[in-house]
């Protein structure tokens, strides 16, 4: 019995130090291989991402930075004059930093555009190409944004290149076609630039003449008009090369004589009576109207028979006979018995009638009248014109006054007519 306990606790011992001894073992084993995990990872070289050892930004961002921030923080029209000033300072590298850093502040603050804007009207006059880089770059939303200033900058540049470019910008690099009112919009900004900036009214005209657009042709030739009659008119149309028979010459002066007639009826008068065959039937026209609006009567039959075209001379009687209608109907059909073309004189009639309208039967009566009895108007022609549109107002009206009439019985014409009334 002694000797199995002593066995038992022989082993008891051998046991607990063999697993110490196991124990110590796998430790020592442990620790040399994180050493040499550690040695092995230290030998290759590791990116420090600590901010302390970022690149430092370059000085020119940091100015560009400051004057967007300037200007996004000034109010009103003033900051953009302080900021043209600062940018026409700056080399065409200093204005791309200054464009990119403006297009960064985007969602920060709308007008960044605006920053951008002018920055790169100001690289587009001195470097269009330079500056077309930019643009088409962007996005097509962008684009439409910043594209009528570049077209402004190119126009101070060369306005005839930027002209072509805006004309063949309808449809981009991509084949896909632009906003028809964005194009619109860059030709009047060009056409604005040359004319306020430059004041080359003929360059103007010129480039009118490719515009094959009536309506926008129209808006164009009113700008020139605006333009040409706020400096001198009767010296700047002399020195215009205008041809008589061009459509394009003849809407400009139309618009000119137009203006300049609202503001001046007898400068108009005089310039044209001096300068007959530039100005046509139309211009004419205008200024018969202003000259009555103005009372300047005598003015008015000067003008009126010191013309020498006889077309130009009805299209004045014409328009005075249609303003006198209502004011002074004898006036008027004086003026209607000097017009020498038949067709213009029942043109005129008409335009004379819906001038005095339907508020008073008699009155439009007694002028159909007076018309075919002074003018040499036919009278059933007269009388239909005048009663046909009173035979819906008051049907009564016109049915009495041609049952006292002995022409009702003469004039199938009227008495169809009456059939319509009844």
């Amino acid at each position: 019995m002694l000797n199995f306990i002593k066995v038992v606790i022989a082993f008891l011992g051998v046991s607990s130090i063999g697993f110490l001894l196991a124990r110590w073992a796998d430790q020592l084993v442990q620790d040399t291989r994180t050493k040499r995990s550690f040695v092995a990872q230290s030998a290759e070289p590791v990116e420090d991402l600590s901010p302390v050892d970022e690149i430092p930004e370059r000085p020119i961002v940091g100015q560009m930075k400051a004057i967007v921030g300037s200007f996004l923080e000034s109010q009103g029209k003033e900051g953009g004059f302080t900021l043209g000033r600062k940018l026409s300072a700056l080399s065409l590298d200093e204005l791309e930093e200054f464009y990119i850093e403006a297009l960064s502040f985007d969602l920060e603050d709308h007008r960044a555009f605006e920053a951008a804007g002018l920055a790169l009207q100001s690289i587009a006059s001195q470097d269009p190409r330079r500056a077309l880089e930019l643009l088409y770059s962007l996005t097509p939303s962008e684009k439409a944004r910043l594209a009528t200033a570049l077209s402004g900058g190119w126009a101070k540049y060369d306005a005839v290149s930027a002209w072509d470019w805006i004309d063949s910008a309808w449809i981009d690099d991509s084949g896909e076609y632009i906003d028809r009112d964005l194009q619109n919009e860059m030709f009047h900004g060009t056409l604005e630039v040359v004319l306020s900036e430059q004041r080359n009214y003929q360059l103007a005209a010129d480039l009118l003449k490719t515009v094959m657009e009536p309506g926008l042709r129209l808006e164009l030739a009113n700008l020139i008009a605006f333009h040409v009659v706020s400096e001198n008119p009767a010296q700047t149309l002399n020195q215009l090369d205008f041809t008589s028979d061009d459509l394009v010459d003849s809407a400009i002066m139309d618009a000119v004589i137009d203006e300049w007639a609202q503001r001046d009826s007898r400068g108009a008068m005089t310039w044209t009576l001096e300068n007959q065959d530039q100005v046509t039937s139309k211009g004419a026209r205008f200024i018969a109207k202003d000259l009555i609006l103005n009372d300047v009567y005598q003015d008015l039959e000067r003008f009126h028979s010191n013309l020498q075209s006889p077309f130009k001379r009805d299209s004045v009687a014409s328009e005075s006979a249609r303003l006198f209608a209502r004011r002074n109907p004898d006036v008027s059909i004086s003026w209607l018995a000097t017009i020498e073309s038949s067709a213009s004189r029942y043109n005129a009639y008409y335009d004379s009638l819906y001038e005095i309208g339907h508020d008073d039967f008699d009155s439009t009566v007694r002028f159909a009248e007076l018309a075919y009895g002074v003018a040499s108007l036919d009278r059933e022609e007269a009388l239909f014109g005048a009663l046909q549109g009173w035979s819906v107002i008051a049907p009564e009206r016109v049915h009495s006054y041609l049952d006292s009439s002995d022409a009702l019985s003469e004039s199938v014409r009227l008495s169809s007519l009456v059939n319509t009334v009844y």
